[in-house]
């Protein structure tokens, strides 16, 4: 009876450890691609925010911040989206087969792309109510 609740046991921790370690971060990778989406669609927003309001300021060539003009940030925005945001990018992602750590590491880069994004957007935003 003991070695059958034993062997019992050692089934279903190599049952959780197989689980844990070794089956496909399903939820992970739906969050991933769910937080690429949302980062690539805040950023054509802002992108097309900054043109029009640039646009209607004739600021395109006025520095955003020291050395970096209006224009040159948002070269830097549409380069972005074709480089790191694109979506063949996001076919390749949603057709690979991560690992939990791949997943995390994307995600956290993607968080802090969508805070800054975030940022931006909110300071147009705040910028615009006051003109």
């Amino acid at each position: 009876m003991e070695i059958a609740i034993g062997i019992a046991g050692l089934i279903i921790a190599w049952l959780t450890f197989r689980k844990t370690f070794y089956s496909k971060p399903q939820e992970e990778m739906e969050n991933l691609l769910a937080l690429f989406l949302a980062t690539q669609t805040l950023s054509k927003e802002l992108t097309l925010i900054m043109i029009e309001y640039a646009t209607r300021r004739q600021a395109l060539d006025i520095e955003l911040y020291s050395g970096i003009t209006y224009r040159s940030y948002i070269h830097a925005l549409q380069q972005s989206q074709k480089t790191n945001l694109s979506d063949e990018l996001f076919r390749k992602i949603k057709n690979s087969q991560l690992t939990r750590s791949n997943i995390t590491t994307m995600q956290k880069s993607l968080e802090l792309q969508f805070e800054d994004l975030q940022k931006m957007k909110n300071m147009f935003a705040l910028t615009d109510r006051q003109a």
